[in-house]
């Protein structure tokens, strides 16, 4: 007595083939490229970079006039009070964090968004990155917060914490941007933000230093809450470019110390010895 199992086997068309599994996965050439290479901006986009940053500052300048232009009254004789030494008005601290979190917020997500716009080749993912964004200059906004309160019986140190404020938001977005761009050298893109947020900040400190120590400081506070974010926007990505195109030089001649593979490039870069151990190995986990 025998059984027909014909009718178990996979349906399938008249001369088609069943779909191949080896390709399930694979990276495309063009994102192997963009992963694997640093970046490589052209002068053109580099300087277009600081020009967004001035667009930007533009428009948070043109946010601030419309904040402190209904709230300006209140602004100038709270600070005029608190550096004449009266006691400092509580609103200030509030009103100033208020204002960092306008600059940075508003500022970053239309960075992201530009970016998007204009070097999609690079910064195509531009729905992760939006909401990285927001999540990120959310918490910041809650962690920073208490410094405004701890420091809001002091005006000089409160400005300073405006402009670290500014400053470090636009640091640590500038890092998200470049991380999700090219994970591959966040390395790279961290160390260079880092050594231009900390020349931004010195700059900014010798700036105030000099404002404070000059005449007619609350004339002046219009320009110290609207240094931090020219310095941010425009010098910061305009720096970590530069330095960004002396990586990629470094790159050309051999060296590529900060390059973080993947484990799907490091399983490309294996040895056949070890590629066939690591399957062997596999295969007696699963069996």
């Amino acid at each position: 007595m025998s059984f027909d199992l014909q009718w178990l086997d996979p349906i399938q068309a008249p001369n088609q083939q069943m779909p191949s599994t080896t390709n399930f996965g694979a990276k495309p050439e063009k994102a192997k490229n963009l992963f694997n290479e640093p970046g490589n901006l052209s002068w053109r986009e580099l300087v277009g970079k600081a020009g967004i940053g001035l667009i930007i500052w533009w428009v948070i300048a043109a946010l601030l006039f419309i904040v402190t232009t209904f709230i300006g009254t209140m602004l100038t004789s709270a600070i005029s009070q608190t550096w004449a030494g009266s006691s400092p008005n509580p609103m200030l601290s509030i009103i100033l964090l208020f204002i960092g979190f306008l600059s940075t917020f508003i500022g970053n997500i239309s960075v992201a968004g530009i970016y998007n716009l204009f070097f999609s080749k690079k910064y195509y993912d531009g729905t992760k990155t939006f909401w990285l964004l927001l999540l990120t200059n959310g918490l910041l906004f809650f962690i920073l917060a208490p410094m405004y309160f701890v420091f809001a019986s002091q005006i000089q140190s409160l400005f300073l914490v405006l402009g670290f404020h500014i400053l470090f938001s636009v640091f640590v977005s500038a890092c998200q941007i470049e991380f999700t761009a090219n994970p591959n050298y966040s390395g790279s893109s961290l160390m260079g933000n880092i050594i231009w947020f900390a020349g931004s900040f010195l700059v900014y400190s010798l700036f105030y230093k000099s404002f404070t120590m000059s005449g007619g400081v609350e004339n002046q506070t219009y320009l110290i809450m609207l240094l931090p974010p020219v310095l941010a926007y425009a010098l910061i990505p305009f720096g970590a470019g530069i330095r960004e195109k002396i990586y990629y030089k470094l790159y050309e001649m051999g060296s590529n110390a900060f390059y973080i593979p993947s484990p799907s490039d490091a399983q490309e870069n294996q040895d056949p010895e070890q590629k066939a151990f690591q399957e062997e190995s596999e295969i007696n986990i699963d069996s």
